[in-house]
């Protein structure tokens, strides 16, 4: 849980996990995918998390599978929201 309460803090929008577990938006079929967050950071937020827990391998592997099988927010931009346009002439 801390994972993500950090990843969706940071996530754009920003959003209030616990907040969000409160609210039917999370029993809607792909929900988190409004939400993005590098990948990059994700895993450094994963890393820094089990750095700091002193997870073992086995320890870190388990989180690993529960938390990128789970609802983190899409590691990509979606190319229809990028602010940049491309013109075709």
């Amino acid at each position: 849980m801390p994972i993500y309460r950090q990843v969706y803090k940071e996530a754009e929008p920003s959003a209030d996990f616990d907040e969000l577990l409160k609210t039917e938006e999370v029993s809607k079929e792909n929900w988190f995918m409004k939400y993005y967050l590098p990948q990059e950071r994700q895993e450094e937020i994963f890393n820094e998390f089990c750095e700091k827990k002193k997870c073992s391998q086995c320890e870190k592997k388990k989180i690993s599978f529960e938390v990128w099988l789970g609802s983190l927010p899409s590691g990509v931009k979606k190319q229809n929201e990028l602010k940049e346009k491309v013109v075709i002439k």
